[in-house]
């Protein structure tokens, strides 16, 4: 079943898939996918006052390569999008231990 942790304009967090619109074409990215999650605050130029002075942002691997999940210049929105995200990877499937199956340990290529 389908479950539904962040929803808004630019993004949508669910069991299954984490969606980013951006305005063009959504980007989605399967949460069974998605691995070594991290945070980066980009600190915005003194001379750009028009700008925010922070922008806060998520990155991932995904599929072996490094992708922007999200970005915000509100922590307030950027700290919900990222407990949806994180309830997501808790609960999605996890794959069977070598121990569980009676073979050996694999570990997929990237």
């Amino acid at each position: 079943m389908r479950r539904v942790y962040y929803r808004s304009y630019d993004a949508e967090i669910s069991s299954e898939a984490f969606v980013r619109e951006t305005g063009g074409e959504p980007e989605t990215f399967a949460i069974a996918d998605i691995g070594d999650v991290a945070i980066k605050i980009v600190e915005r130029n003194w001379w750009e006052p028009w700008r925010a002075k922070q922008v806060w942002v998520l990155l991932a691997r995904y599929r072996g390569r490094s992708v922007t999940l999200y970005e915000s210049r509100e922590p307030r929105v950027f700290n919900m999008v990222t407990r949806a995200l994180q309830r997501a990877l808790e609960e999605r499937p996890r794959p069977p231990r070598p121990e569980d199956t009676g073979g050996t340990p694999f570990r997929p290529w990237g």
